[in-house]
């Protein structure tokens, strides 16, 4: 064996074992005879110096992260790993349609553009921020408003459209918060970083809507929607107190506090035992604590280094106290999630004599 075809055979340990079983042979000779010459000098030099090309290993990395989602004739270990990653991004979708849509009518109520409906007492208006870019802001937050033609194409099962709708939202989350950082002398937050990485990585996840993954159940899924709405906007008007102060729940806290009751609830599901063949909710779960886990801290650092006023002198102290709920129960059900994923077999070899044992 030559080092370059060592090499390649490295590369391939991407890919699932299951797959390589089946495939690693015809790659590797297909990989070998693209690079072969007729030149014996030049084909000995390439089998002892050559390397994978870039684009053979993007290649293989894409495939090894659609095999690992599920995709057609994965084994059950897969399957569950790819509809974990898709339910935790409906989740993070879910948030994102809910919060863009309530944000906007917010925008819309404080400018008096609601027709009768009258403005707050108290118009906030946008300090330091000349009127130009002002109207950049507010049109960047209505482009963020495709959030919620996304996740309806998802659920609806217009995947292709999904995509795309959530790719620009993103990007323009992305330009807004450039816009931001170049044009005005405020410092950009941890949490606006945050939550533009997290958006990146939840366009990345949707490849897992591949055309091979089981249909999305909408009648839960849009009645999640109604709800998320309707909790968001009762969450957002308590922002709006009539002092100067506001309550010690943020939207992290509040994003914590969801979590967090979702994952009782499957707990409590699945000790009853009601969680189904394949328990998805715990990995899924998984994901989303420790996502929130993460905006969570980035928002305490955010009053550490900024003390903004007009928060509640609690928030930071209830705020310790939700990180430290949010990471038990991110960690308890990744360890469910673990040992039920060692369970299921991971090879096609697996597979019969897996289900032998679980008629």
């Amino acid at each position: 064996m030559t080092r370059l075809e060592e090499r390649y055979r490295r590369v391939l340990r991407l890919l699932p074992a299951s797959y390589r079983e089946v495939w690693e042979e015809d790659m590797v000779s297909t990989y070998l005879a693209s690079v072969d010459t007729d030149d014996r000098d030049d084909a000995e030099y390439a089998a002892e110096y050559g390397w994978p090309g870039w684009s053979e290993v993007a290649s293989i990395v894409a495939l090894a992260v659609r095999l690992r989602v599920g995709s057609a004739g994965a084994p059950p270990r897969y399957a569950m790993w790819g509809e974990a990653v898709r339910r935790a991004a409906l989740g993070a979708m879910l948030v994102n349609a809910a919060a863009s849509l309530v944000g906007v009518v917010m925008m819309l109520w404080f400018a008096g553009l609601i027709p009768l409906v009258p403005p707050p007492p108290v118009l906030p208006g946008p300090p330091g921020y000349p009127d130009p870019w002002y109207r950049m802001f507010l049109f960047a937050g209505l482009a963020r408003l495709l959030w919620l033609p996304a996740y309806l194409a998802l659920v609806l099962g217009y995947r292709a459209a999904g995509r795309w709708l959530a790719s620009v939202a993103a990007a323009a989350a992305v330009l807004s918060t450039a816009a931001a950082a170049v044009l005005t002398p405020d410092p950009i937050s941890g949490e606006a970083c945050y939550s533009l990485l997290v958006n990146v990585l939840l366009v990345l996840a949707l490849a897992a809507f591949h055309r091979d993954a089981p249909p999305v159940v909408r009648r839960s899924w849009l009645a999640a929607l109604g709800v998320c709405t309707v909790v968001a906007t009762g969450h957002m008007l308590l922002l709006i107190p009539p002092t100067n102060t506001s309550p010690p729940l943020d939207w992290a806290g509040f994003c914590c506090v969801v979590v967090v009751g979702a994952a009782v609830v499957h707990l409590a599901a699945r000790g009853l035992g009601r969680s189904g063949r394949y328990p998805v909710w715990a990995p899924a779960l998984a994901i989303l604590a420790f996502t929130t886990l993460g905006l969570r801290l980035v928002t305490l650092l955010d009053y550490a280094r900024f003390r903004p006023g007009g928060w509640h002198s609690a928030t930071v102290p209830l705020g310790l106290v939700e990180a430290v709920a949010v990471l038990a129960v991110a960690v308890w059900l990744a360890l469910l999630s673990a040992r039920t994923l060692r369970r299921l077999p991971a090879t096609a070899a697996d597979v019969t004599a897996w289900s032998t044992t679980t008629r």
